[in-house]
C-alpha cells in the first residue's frame, strides 16, 4: 500500500467537525469509580519529603519506590500499605485537590465538551462534590441532575495522591527519561455503590450510546468477588435493557490474579476493551506484534473492539466501521494532547504547540483474519504540562464518538491528506 498522510492537516480538520461530534454524541453512563485525586510534583516533593525520612520508615521506602520507577521512566499505579502515609505527606507538603477515577475523569471532559454522561456517585462529601465538574450528571430519586445542584451527604473517602515527573527533570542526582506520573493509594477504594444511579442509568439506557466499567483495580483483595459481581450485574441489566456499548477499561492493577479476575468475570458482560500499550504487553507477553496479541485476545473473548493507545500512537482491532473507529482514536489522542498541554481539562481549539506526529508502527487502515485494524499518530508533548488522566481523556473522546447517534451517519469520512486503500497483515 503507498501511504502518504499529513496528522497536523487531519487534526486540524478534526477539530473543525468536533463541534458536530458532541451534537450527535449520547448519554454516557459510568460506574464504578470517582475519588479525589492530589496532584504532586516529584521533582518538587522528593527533597522536602526526603528531609523528614527520620520520622519515618516507611517514607524511605515509598521516596525509593517512586525514585526507582521515575529514573526508569515507569509511571502506572502503586499500592503502598502505609495507614498513616497521607497524613504524613499531607503535613509536610501541599498538592493540587482534582478528580480521580476513570469514569468520573471521562465524565468531566464530556462535560467539559457539553456532552452529557452520568456517574455512579456514592461519596457525596464536599470535598468530592468539589472537583467533579458542575455540569456532570448524578443520580437522585428525582433523576439526572447537575453536581452544582448537590449538597453534601457523606463523609469523604481516603484521596489518591498523584506524583508527577518529567522528562529532562533531575531527581536525587539522576535524570528522568519520560515524562509519566505515579498514582500512589494508601487504602483500598472500594466501588461507588449507588443505587440510584444503577436504577437511572437502566431507565436510560436504551437511548444512552456507552457505558464504562471500571474502578476494580483499587478494591480490597477480599472484596474483589464481590465487586466483580455487583458491576457485572449492572453491565449485564444495561445490556438487557439495550445500551450498544460496554466498556472495560482495563488500568493497571496491583498483581496479575486481580487483574485476571477481573477479565474473567467483566469481559464477558463487555464487548469493547481498552488499555495502554505497556499493560497489553504485561498481560499477553507478546512484544513484537501488538496487533496479533490484541486480535487474540478480542477473539478468546468475543469483543467488538479492542483499543491499545502508547505515547505517540494509538490502535484498534474492530469490528466496527473502520473510519468511524479512525474518527474515535483520533478524538481520544485530541482531547488527550489537549490535557497533556493544558495541565488539566481543555477543550481543544488547535493543535497544541510544539506538538510533535511520529509515523506509526502500522497503516492507517488494514485488516487481518476478517478484523479491521486502524491506527493513527498522536500529536505527543515530550514535556506536557501534567500526564495525568490522558487514559481516561482519550476513553472520554472514543466514546463521544462512539457511542454518537448514527442518525445523520457515522464519522465523516477521513481523507484531508489520506490516499491509498487497505493493507493486509
Amino acid at each position: 500500500m503507498t501511504q502518504a498522510i499529513s496528522w497536523p492537516e487531519e487534526y486540524a480538520a478534526l477539530i473543525e467537525r468536533l463541534p458536530r461530534i458532541i451534537d450527535r454524541s449520547r448519554l454516557v453512563v459510568g460506574g464504578f469509580s470517582t475519588c479525589v485525586d492530589i496532584y504532586l510534583s516529584l521533582h518538587e516533593v522528593f527533597g522536602p519529603l526526603k528531609a523528614h525520612l527520620h520520622e519515618a520508615a516507611e517514607c524511605a521506602s515509598l521516596l525509593r519506590e517512586l525514585k526507582h520507577r521515575a529514573v526508569n521512566g515507569v509511571g502506572g499505579e502503586l499500592f503502598f500499605d502505609w495507614p498513616d502515609g497521607a497524613t504524613w505527606i499531607d503535613r509536610h507538603v501541599a498538592g493540587k485537590n482534582a478528580i480521580g477515577g476513570t469514569a468520573a475523569q471521562a465524565s468531566y471532559m464530556l462535560a467539559q465538551l457539553g456532552a452529557q454522561s452520568l456517574t455512579a456517585l456514592e461519596d457525596r462529601s464536599a470535598g468530592q462534590l468539589a472537583v467533579l465538574h458542575p455540569d456532570s450528571l448524578v443520580a437522585t430519586k428525582s433523576g439526572m441532575v447537575p453536581v452544582s445542584t448537590l449538597a453534601p451527604e457523606t463523609d469523604g473517602r481516603a484521596p489518591h495522591y498523584i506524583f508527577e515527573f518529567t522528562a529532562g527533570e533531575r531527581l536525587d542526582g539522576e535524570n528522568i527519561p519520560r515524562s509519566s506520573r505515579i498514582i500512589v493509594c494508601f487504602e483500598h477504594s472500594p466501588l461507588q455503590h449507588d443505587p440510584e444511579f444503577v436504577r437511572v442509568s437502566l431507565e436510560h439506557a436504551p437511548q444512552a450510546g456507552a457505558g464504562i466499567l471500571c474502578g476494580f483495580n483499587e478494591v480490597h483483595p477480599e472484596q474483589m468477588d464481590e465487586e466483580l459481581d455487583y458491576a457485572a450485574e449492572t453491565g449485564e441489566a444495561w445490556h438487557r435493557a439495550g445500551l450498544p456499548l460496554l466498556h472495560l477499561e482495563l488500568a493497571d492493577f496491583p498483581n496479575a490474579q486481580m487483574r485476571d479476575a477481573t477479565i474473567d468475570r467483566i469481559l464477558p458482560v463487555a464487548n469493547s476493551l481498552s488499555m495502554s500499550l505497556s499493560e497489553l504487553k504485561e498481560l499477553t507477553g507478546e512484544v513484537t506484534s501488538p496487533v496479533d496479541a490484541a486480535l487474540k485476545l478480542a477473539q478468546t473473548h468475543a469483543l467488538e473492539r479492542i483499543c491499545v493507545h502508547a505515547d505517540t500512537w494509538a490502535f484498534t482491532v474492530t469490528r466496527d466501521t473502520a473510519k468511524r473507529e479512525l474518527d474515535a482514536i483520533m478524538t481520544g489522542c485530541l482531547l488527550a494532547s489537549a490535557r497533556a498541554a493544558a495541565g488539566y481539562f481543555a477543550v481543544p481549539r488547535q493543535i497544541p504547540e510544539h506538538a510533535e506526529f511520529r509515523i506509526p508502527p502500522l497503516p492507517v487502515f488494514s485488516e487481518s483474519d476478517g478484523w479491521s485494524v486502524v491506527c493513527c499518530a498522536a500529536p505527543y508533548l515530550e514535556k506536557p504540562a501534567a500526564t495525568i488522566g490522558l487514559g481516561d481523556t482519550f476513553l472520554a473522546g472514543t466514546l463521544l464518538v462512539l457511542g454518537g447517534s448514527s442518525a445523520s451517519g457515522h464519522a465523516p469520512a477521513f481523507g484531508n491528506s489520506l490516499k491509498g486503500g487497505v493493507a493486509s497483515l
